[in-house]
């Protein structure tokens, strides 16, 4: 049985990664919305989760990701990998200190590391 990922990719700024997931042996699930990678998150119960973090100014929270990492790291099977600008590295730091993010990933992003940091989870 395919392991399952799920891609969260809602600021973009790197190429279609989906076809390097499935040659990696994943199904793989695109949303482009939090809110619906959340509702996929809850029924799907992929194995990966690679999602891009960026900055909002949110009065509650750090970012996009925070509601999503709260559900996803409740399985402590499920691989959390997060593509960010370095830009926002502090804030990613505050992102980690409240969840798990099991390898993060600076943009522009490096195929090689990408697989990398899937090649434990295939």
């Amino acid at each position: 049985m395919k392991k399952r990922l799920l891609c969260v990719i809602e600021a973009g700024g790197y190429g279609n990664l989906q076809t390097l997931f499935e040659e990696l042996g994943f199904e793989v699930a695109i949303e482009t919305s939090t809110r619906r990678a959340m509702s996929r998150l809850k029924s799907w119960q992929p194995d990966v989760v690679v999602a891009d973090f960026y900055k909002r100014y949110f009065h509650d929270r750090v970012s996009n990701l925070e509601s999503l990492l709260a559900v996803a790291t409740r399985d402590p099977s499920t691989r959390i990998i997060v593509l960010y600008d370095p830009f926002h590295a502090a804030d990613l730091e505050l992102l980690r200190q409240r969840h798990r993010i099991d390898v993060a990933l600076t943009l522009p992003l490096s195929t090689d590391a990408l697989q990398e940091a899937l090649s434990g989870s295939t």
